[in-house]
């Protein structure tokens, strides 16, 4: 038994703790504050419509026995048989009196004999002329409440005469049949509420079939059925489930990138290794040590090519964007202090809302790169131009110099690592090789544009234009 109900705490626990209980729990619990509210509210407009309606035919019963009344003096006179045969009958639960201004009961209907204490009405004041009040009252020695209709009446020419006519009614079939109305009426928003709750649950577990499925996708994706997510979302999942996909497709291109330039890294500094071990230092320490420096710079080149591929991240990033401009402003500031003792003149078209969609440290990694070159290569003067295309996602950036520029043939050549277009300025020549490879990382394109596509871009010399 104990082992039972443990289960069906635990199992308690683990549906309230699921998006599907917590919508479950809200809504019932949303649907019975509502139904209390609606029952409270066409009860009391229920119970209104009835007070109304009992107050206009206790108002005919005095305007019946206005009917028959006659002064007599300062009093009035009703007959014995009155035109109401239930005024005439004890305890038929209707009752009429009349009080004068003094609040004494000065007439009451035959009706009325079985209660002894009936001049004591728990009644107020008298009513001026034409004040009507109807209320519920308990009578003394009575166990049932009265519907009670008071009216003021003034008689005589000069209204010198004032009566209060009262009709009362017992009130006990009018509380039944609020009773039997609330009867009826629980019982069908309870059938209501249990349609209502079948429904919500069945609409909750239609609309939550979406996470579902993503749930098996990723579980069939876990026990490598498959590489990615895959199955027909609908559209508001189809970000969640493309971001999923992305970081997964991330994930596996850097452990492959990772895996391969410890592989290129091991095999590239095979042969190095191999001309350090075959050096021969006791018969040319003088060649073995120029050997030796330059083995050295060789491998500091490769360690460092091999690191930075390594830390070039891929795939547009699932991140949020990053500013453009705030960036290449910083590059192009530290480029300044670098060369100084050049005269630089570079402009940056860049409008703040400009964003690249990716890691941060690529987007230095390519501007820092290519404006180094620019600065490095150009003849004094650099033109940046960053916006983002059609799809607000993507990103094009153009870098134009009026240095002497590069055949398409020798673009080719400068991408490969290794390879500088000028080989008196200082560098391993990896640079660009490091660009493409964040570039095509991003399923990009980095070329060398024609004067008529950049045409305002032209500067007489290199226009490089990457499309992100």
């Amino acid at each position: 038994m104990l082992n039972r109900l443990s289960d069906i705490r635990q199992f308690l626990l683990g549906w309230i703790h699921s998006l599907s209980g917590r919508l479950s729990l809200m809504a019932t619990l949303v649907l019975l504050v509502f139904l209390v509210v609606l029952s409270g509210v066409l009860e009391k407009a229920y119970r209104t419509s009835l007070d109304e309606a009992k107050a206009r035919e206790l108002q005919l019963h005095i305007y019946t026995l206005l009917a028959v009344a006659e002064p007599d003096g300062d009093n009035l006179l009703l007959p014995l048989n009155l035109p109401e045969p239930r005024f005439n009958q004890p305890d038929s639960g209707l009752i009429g009196a009349v009080m004068d201004a003094r609040g004494r009961v000065i007439w009451r209907s035959p009706s009325a004999l079985s209660l002894p204490n009936f001049s004591e009405l728990p009644l107020p004041l008298p009513l001026r002329q034409g004040q009507q009040v109807f209320a519920e009252i308990q009578l003394p020695d009575s166990t049932v409440p009265y519907s009670s209709f008071r009216q003021g009446i003034a008689w005589g020419l000069d209204n010198e005469l004032q009566f209060t006519f009262v009709v009362l009614e017992d009130a006990g079939p009018l509380q039944a049949q609020v009773y039997q109305f609330n009867t009826t009426l629980w019982r069908w928003l309870g059938i209501g509420a249990l349609a209502l709750i079948a429904v919500q649950l069945l609409v909750l577990h239609w609309g939550l079939a979406p996470l579902r499925q993503v749930t098996s996708a990723l579980k069939n994706m876990q026990r490598g059925g498959a590489d990615t997510l895959q199955g027909k979302f609908p559209k508001e999942l189809v970000p969640l489930t493309d971001n999923l996909n992305l970081l997964i497709e991330n994930e596996r291109r850097q452990r492959e990138k990772t895996r391969h330039t410890l592989g290129d890294l091991a095999h590239s500094l095979k042969t190095p290794l191999a001309v350090l071990k075959g050096m021969d230092v006791a018969g040319n320490p003088q060649a073995a040590q120029q050997a030796l420096a330059e083995q050295v710079e060789r491998m500091d080149g490769i360690i460092s090519y091999q690191l930075k591929r390594a830390v070039a991240t891929s795939p547009k990033s699932i991140l949020r964007g990053v500013a453009v401009q705030p960036m290449a402003e910083k590059i192009l500031a530290a480029l300044d202090k670098v060369y100084r003792d050049k005269t630089i003149d570079a402009e940056l078209l860049c409008d703040p809302s400009v964003l690249f969609y990716g890691d941060e440290g690529d987007l230095m990694e390519m501007l820092g790169n290519l404006l180094d070159n620019g600065y490095k290569y150009g003849g004094g003067k650099l033109l940046v131009s960053a916006k983002n295309t059609d799809d607000r996602r993507g990103l094009e950036i153009t870098i134009a110099d009026n240095g002497p520029g590069l055949s398409e043939e020798q673009w080719q050549q400068v991408v490969q690592r290794g390879v500088r277009a000028d080989e008196q300025q200082q560098g391993q020549g990896i640079g660009l090789a490091v660009v493409v490879d964040i570039v095509e990382s991003y399923h990009g394109s980095i070329a060398i544009a024609s004067p008529s596509d950049a045409a305002d871009m032209d500067l007489g010399g290199l226009t490089l234009r990457v499309t992100l």
